[in-house]
């Protein structure tokens, strides 16, 4: 007699399928992920090593405010280009979005190599195309799909991300000279290009399933009937989404969460930027310019231990814990403690930040679903990748000798969170979750005939999330298994990050 994880597996899957056929394919792709995501995405933090280099070896004569609005650019632009490019790979597919990101980055480093350290314009315009690098890692999060932990690989790409940071340290180690050092990287880009268009789906999801020959037996006999019907269900579907879409993103818990990430957005982006020149007086060898970037990227291998801290602590306690951690480097940055002292604000900030960005998409997945995780996470991305745009007067500020100022003022609007994570404690503990008051509230407005019409059109994914919600009614799996089984279903109902 089949069990029931058998039924769960078939509904996720048809046996036969290449999902099934092909366990190694899912290792292939993940390799290929992670090697891009930490040699493209996150790049533009590494700036202190590139701004050490423009000066010491380029002999460039731009100004730290000059310098800053380059930073500022690139920054901006891996903030907010995720956004967009998760539109565009839901229309044009995982591959062809991806070598564009990618051919991103090729041109923004040939623009390193060959510019005049001197030039702004063209130093912004390089750092600003090597920013859209971060797009890749928004294509390529879904491969998460194709595991059981989904989640463990989510948070090993959001590891890759701040490992990407070292590569300018690297590149600029190697050689002093831009030209041979960044043409060469994007060579070594070119190349993960040519694997990626032969390696990557077109489409945006990463998951192949094929239909069993009895589908598409049916299939055959129902497409004419059944192509009017889906066409139906379609026109009811999109209004009832579109209002729940409107709830959430004007609900108090995302309004709340968004002012949270824009309050921590820009002292973590002022900060990269102004870190250079800050221990530039007491830092001669640049040491600690260099530490800092092999700290920032030794946080990734805490990312899932932020996540285990959530799911244990609950999302207030461990968003509280970042924003600490970073407000504590910001003011151990204005102090006039030894370099020593120093380094361990280095550490804080690394791990604060990793953990603030982490925080930020595990509450958009916890509190309001996965099933519009990407419009939500993405309009968080591109609004707070506008507001981060005060870093630059922050950045000039503290050039022009406000630095201690700016870097106190920095840490007290962090701590003037405070009163959000009480009240996020409060709602985590006593309230439901939006995404649940919204589903009562379909439920209370009689659009239970709507609900199944979307339960309907979505297919396998809420197959195995209302196998896994019924099972746990009866007592039959553990929890644990059944949030795997929705996780993993809401990636294969909506692979789609940013679809409506």
């Amino acid at each position: 007699m089949a069990t029931r994880c058998d039924d769960i597996c078939s509904s996720m899957a048809p046996c036969g399928s290449p999902l099934l056929k092909e366990p190694r394919r899912r290792w292939v792709l993940f390799a290929l992920s992670f090697v891009t995501v930490s040699t493209t995405a996150g790049l533009v933090y590494g700036w202190p090593a590139l701004r050490r280099n423009l000066l010491n070896a380029g002999g460039s004569t731009l100004s730290e405010e000059q310098l800053g609005g380059c930073y500022t650019a690139g920054s901006w632009a891996t903030q907010g280009g995720r956004f967009f490019f998760g539109l565009a790979r839901d229309r044009y597919g995982t591959k062809r979005t991806t070598l564009v990101s990618l051919l991103c980055v090729v041109g923004g480093s040939l623009g390193i190599a060959l510019c005049d350290a001197s030039s702004a314009a063209a130093l912004g315009a390089s750092v600003f195309l090597i920013g859209l690098g971060s797009g890749s890692q928004l294509c390529l999060q879904p491969v998460a799909g194709l595991f059981d932990r989904a989640g463990t690989i989510l948070a090993s790409l959001s590891g890759a991300f701040q490992i990407s940071g070292l590569v300018f340290l690297a590149l600029t180690s190697i050689t002093d000279n831009r030209a041979h050092s960044f043409v060469g990287f994007a060579l070594l880009v070119v190349v993960l290009g040519i694997v990626s268009a032969l390696m990557l789906p077109m489409g945006p999801s990463f998951v192949l399933v094929e239909d069993s020959p009895a589908d598409k037996a049916q299939n055959g006999e129902e497409e004419g009937g059944g192509e009017s019907e889906s066409q139906s269900n379609a026109s009811r579907k999109k209004p009832l989404q579109a209002t729940r879409i409107r709830r959430l993103i004007f609900h108090s818990e995302y309004i709340a969460l968004l002012s949270w990430f824009s309050i921590c957005i820009i002292p973590m982006q002022y900060y990269v930027g102004s870190i250079g020149f800050q221990l530039e007086d007491k830092d001669d060898d640049g040491f600690f310019t260099a530490l800092f970037s092999v700290l920032y990227a030794s946080a990734a291998l805490l990312a899932p231990f932020g996540g285990y801290l959530a799911d244990m602590l609950g999302l207030a306690v461990t968003q509280a814990l970042a924003t600490l951690l970073v407000a504590s480097s910001m003011f151990i940055l204005a102090s006039p403690a030894s370099l020593s002292v120093q380094s361990v604000g280095l550490a804080t900030y690394s791990v604060g930040r990793m953990l603030t960005f982490g925080m930020y998409f595990t509450n958009v997945g916890k509190r309001f679903g996965y099933s519009n995780y990407g419009l939500l996470a993405g309009l968080g991305l591109l609004l707070t990748a506008i507001i981060s745009l005060a870093q630059f007067p922050l950045i000039a500020l503290a050039a022009n000798g406000k630095a201690r100022q700016v870097n106190i003022a920095c840490g007290a609007a962090l701590l003037a969170a405070s009163p959000y994570f009480i009240w996020l404690r409060w709602k985590e503990r006593s309230c439901k979750a939006p995404v649940d008051e919204e589903l009562e509230m379909e439920r209370e407005e009689g659009d239970d005939t709507g609900t199944a019409d979307r339960n309907a059109e979505d297919g396998d994914g809420d197959a195995v999330e209302n196998i896994g919600a019924n099972q746990q009614q009866e007592g039959e799996i553990p929890r644990g298994m059944e949030r795997r089984m929705t996780f993993m279903g809401s990636f294969l109902r909506k692979p789609s990050y940013f679809g409506l």
